[in-house]
């Protein structure tokens, strides 16, 4: 127990359980958000579902549901591993509570509720729904984070140092950028070895900064005030696509929009898209389907566990989507719009 092999097998019989596009589109078309429910529970969803309808009703008992269904996953994969392949995925899963902590700090800011914050969450990681409820329970994001650093979490002190810097910057990038490098920082330290898994990592976490590097330049073209001194210090260095010096070009509002035209990341033209947000969601398309891609990678080798649990997450969330849909009566084709196929 504990290798790559023995670990793959059965994470390749867990990809067997993910719904097939056809079953997707059933739900898609279902009627209402009942008739959602009802269907979900016709899936390996049911478990989670029955026990989230025992304690809620409606959306919120589906946000409940496949939450803790993601969390059973990661769990569940954990179970398998032991020594380095632990540590290894271990890292891959700290990255949804990298996402956790940013969707906290936005919806801190942008004034949403506890619960509303919540049903944007998946527990994966180090942080369970547990632990992220305490979190929402902080009375600010310095108290968030002392928390963190209380757990020895690995993002902690980042998020405490990315809060102080804004605190005098006003800018919610410092604490996305703080958490970002430390992110990397971290996981780089523990794929420092030359076997392929390691290698897996290091670029996977190389292909998570580029994406990062290009959002956060695209974001600093439309503040003119600040210096190219004051830009370079959000770069976060990892990335082999885009270097510094060309990340001080697109950063910088008088360079020109040929520059992000002539920019290609995994495939995706980016100088199509209408404005920032959709050229950041092309962005991270690009990114889930090339890691999606790794699940066909070396099947001795970290590269199985990166591409399923890219699918399961996109599978959740296309869920997730679907469902708040049916809740707002929305048509199916708008509810497809935002539906990630990898």
């Amino acid at each position: 127990m504990g290798d790559f092999p023995y670990i793959n097998a059965r994470v390749k019989v867990m990809k067997s359980q993910l719904l097939p596009p056809s079953r997707l589109e059933e739900l898609l078309h279902a009627g209402d958000l009942d008739a959602f429910i009802q269907a979900l529970g016709e899936t390996p969803y049911n478990v989670e579902l029955q026990e989230a309808l025992s304690r809620f009703t409606g959306l919120r008992a589906v946000d409940e549901a496949l939450s803790q269904n993601f969390y059973h996953t990661t769990r569940r994969i954990l179970s398998f591993a032991d020594g380095d392949p632990r540590r290894l995925i271990e890292v891959v899963l700290l990255r949804y509570d990298l996402q956790n902590i940013r969707a906290i700090v936005r919806g801190r800011h942008t004034g949403k509720t506890e619960e509303e914050i919540l049903a944007t969450l998946y527990p994966g990681g180090l942080l369970s729904e547990a632990k992220l409820r305490e979190l929402l329970q902080q009375p600010d994001l310095r108290a968030v984070a002392d928390t963190l650093v209380t757990w020895m979490h690995p993002l902690g002190l980042a998020l405490r140092q990315g809060v102080d810097a804004a605190q005098r910057s006003g800018s919610l990038l410092d604490i996305e950028v703080a958490l970002d490098r430390a992110y990397v920082r971290y996981g780089l330290e523990v794929a420092d070895g030359d076997g392929h898994s390691e290698v897996t990592l290091r670029r996977f976490l190389q292909n998570e900064v580029t994406a990062t590097n290009v959002k956060t330049a695209l974001k600093l073209r439309r503040v003119r005030e600040l210096s190219r001194e004051e830009r370079e210090r959000f770069f976060i260095p990892g990335g082999y696509i885009l270097p510094r010096d060309r990340f001080l070009a697109l950063a910088d509002p008088q360079s020109s929009a040929a520059d992000i035209a002539a920019l290609r990341l995994w495939g995706a033209e980016l100088g199509g898209q209408e404005g920032l947000l959709e050229t950041e969601r092309a962005i991270d398309r690009a990114l889930q389907k090339t890691a999606a891609q790794m699940y066909f990678g070396d099947p001795l080798a970290l590269d199985v566990v990166i591409g399923y649990l890219t699918r399961k997450a996109a599978e959740v969330s296309n869920l997730r989507v679907i469902a708040h849909a049916k809740q707002l009566g929305l048509a199916g084709d708008v509810a497809r719009q935002e539906i990630v196929l990898v």
